[in-house]
């Protein structure tokens, strides 16, 4: 997804119910020096960010890389089901 400055809530909505519906490998390299060994934990708080202040051009950034992380699990074959 191209960068934006706020979201949606259906937007998020359906970003959550992707996490939610699928199971993936737990780590992910999203390449400049962005990664993570524990999808898991780290979703979290991010998740819990982009339901609350998806509308907040501050957090567009965090929100944006949540993004970035479904995308990238999809191209590189990291999705399990």
């Amino acid at each position: 997804m191209e960068y934006k400055p706020t979201f949606t809530k259906e937007e998020i909505d359906e970003l959550v119910e992707w996490f939610n519906t699928h199971k993936y490998e737990q780590a992910v390299d999203l390449g400049n020096g962005i990664s993570t060994a524990n999808l898991t934990e780290t979703l979290k708080p991010m998740i819990r960010i982009a339901q609350t202040k998806y509308d907040n051009r501050t957090f567009s950034g965090q929100i944006h890389v949540l993004f970035q992380i479904r995308d990238t699990l999809i191209r590189q074959g990291k999705v399990l089901d």
